[in-house]
C-alpha cells in the first residue's frame, strides 16, 4: 500500500474513534494520561514516565527520556498538569488542549514555577491512550532545517531561516562533518519554559541548549540576528560533535557525558567565534588568570553536574582558549579527530595520546607556556 494512503487510513481510523467520543470522554482520557505522568514524576520513575510520551517526534522523545532520567537526581515535590480549555480534535488526528504546568524542586527556594502551553496529544494504538506530545508548535522549514516557534514569534523564525545557510556552511566546514537529517530548532517564549523542557530541576539561566538526539533549544527575539547567529552556531557545533559518536543515541549520550564539559563548550565556542569574536576576549581573560595563578583546574570544570556555577565562565573561556590552541598547533583535521575519538569512547588522555602523540599533561603544559609567550 502506498505510504500516503496508509497514513490517510490510519488518520481516518483515529479520527473516527475520537469523533465517536464526547468532549467529556476525551477530557477523561487526557486526564488519565496526565495523572499517570504526575504519578511517575513524583515517584521518580524514569521507566514509567516515557510510556506516556508520544513517539512521532524523535527529538521530543529523546528530550523527555533525558527529562525523566533526571528525576532520580532531583525529584520534584510539586508537579501539576491542569487543563484550562476543552480538548479539540485537529485535522491531523491530534488532540490539542491548553495546559498550565506547575512544578517545584528541592534545589531552589521560592514559589512554584509555572508555564501555560497549547499542548498536543497523539493517539497510541498499542496502549489505547493519548500520549503527551509537548507544545503544539508552529513550524517553518528550510533546507536541512525545521524551525518550531510559538504563535506571535514568526519574525524570529524567519530570522533563523535567513541566517541558517551561512551558519550551516561555516560550522560544518569547521567540524568537517554534517548531519544526515534536518536540524530541529525550537524557539522558546520564556526562560522558564526552556528550563522546564530540559529538566524540572534546571534553574540556571541560559540562552541555548543541545544534547545528543535533541533539538537545538533557543530563546530569541525578532531582529537580534547577531545574537541569534552566535548562539545558533554554538549549539550547532554541539550537534555536530555529538553526531560524531554515531547514530545510536543512548551511546552518544553516554559518550558525550563522559567527555570533559570544557572540551565540548570550547569546541562549540570556537565554532561560533566568527560571529561572537569571543576568542579575543578569551585571550585577555586567560592571560590574566594565568598571570595571577587563577586558571581553573581541569577536573573542576569537567563534569556538568559537578561544576560549581561560579566556575561556568572557565568552562567556556578557558575551554575555548585551549581548543583554539590545539587547533592552531595541530590543525583543524587533527582537532576534529581528537573530538571524534572522545565521541567514539576514548578518554581525554587516550584521545590526546592517540591523535596528537603526547600525554595530556604535556599538552597542558605546552598550552600554559603558550599563554606566557603570547603576553
Amino acid at each position: 500500500m502506498h505510504k500516503l494512503a496508509a497514513t490517510a487510513i490510519a488518520f481516518l481510523a483515529v479520527a473516527a474513534s475520537a469523533a465517536a467520543q464526547t468532549a467529556s470522554d476525551l477530557r477523561d482520557q487526557l486526564q488519565s494520561t496526565l495523572d499517570s505522568m504526575t504519578a511517575a514524576v513524583l515517584a521518580a520513575d524514569a521507566d514509567a514516565y516515557p510510556e506516556h510520551i508520544a513517539v512521532d517526534e524523535p527529538e521530543f522523545r529523546v528530550e523527555q527520556i533525558a527529562w525523566a532520567n533526571d528525576l532520580s537526581r532531583i525529584t520534584p515535590f510539586v508537579i501539576a498538569y491542569d487543563m484550562i480549555s476543552e480538548p479539540e480534535l485537529t485535522a491531523d488526528g491530534e488532540v490539542h488542549v491548553d495546559l498550565i504546568i506547575l512544578w517545584n524542586t528541592p534545589n531552589r527556594e521560592g514559589q512554584n514555577r509555572g508555564i501555560q502551553i497549547p499542548a498536543r496529544f497523539v493517539w497510541d494504538n498499542e496502549s489505547n491512550a493519548w500520549d503527551f506530545g509537548g507544545r503544539a508548535w508552529e513550524e517553518i522549514d528550510a533546507e536541512g532545517l525545521r524551525v518550531m516557534y510559538v504563535e506571535g514569534n514568526s519574525g524570529a523564525a524567519r530570522d533563523t531561516v535567513a541566517v541558517w545557510p551561512d551558519i550551516k556552511d561555516h560550522v560544518e566546514a569547521g567540524f568537517e562533518f554534517e548531519l544526515d537529517h534536518p536540524q530541529v530548532v525550537k524557539l522558546y517564549p520564556s526562560m522558564q519554559e526552556l528550563q522546564f523542557s530540559i529538566y524540572a530541576s534546571y534553574v540556571e539561566p541560559l540562552g541555548g541548549w543541545n544534547e545528543p538526539g535533541e533539538s537545538i533549544k533557543l530563546i530569541t527575539r525578532a531582529g537580534d540576528r547577531q545574537g541569534l547567529k552566535t548562539v545558533l552556531a554554538h549549539e550547532y557545533g554541539h550537534a555536530l560533535t555529538f553526531a560524531m559518536g554515531g547514530p545510536d543515541i543512548p551511546v552518544a549520550i553516554e559518550r558525550a557525558h563522559s567527555m570533559p564539559w570544557w572540551v565540548l563548550e570550547g569546541a562549540a565556542e570556537l565554532g561560533a567565534n566568527k560571529y561572537s569574536r569571543a576568542y579575543r576576549r578569551a585571550q585577555r581573560a586567560v592571560s590574566a588568570w594565568h598571570e595571577n595563578d587563577q586558571l581553573a583546574d581541569w577536573d573542576d570544570i569537567t563534569n556538568f553536574y559537578e561544576t560549581d556555577p561560579a566556575d561556568y565562565g572557565y568552562v567556556y573561556v578557558q575551554g575555548l582558549h585551549f581548543v583554539a590552541y590545539v587547533s592552531d598547533r595541530f590543525g583543524r583535521t587533527p582537532r576534529n579527530a581528537w573530538l571524534r575519538a572522545m565521541m567514539e569512547g576514548l578518554t581525554l588522555e587516550d584521545a590526546t595520546a592517540e591523535v596528537f602523540g603526547v600525554p595530556f599533561s604535556e599538552l597542558d603544559a605546552d598550552w600554559r607556556d603558550s599563554i606566557t609567550q603570547d603576553r
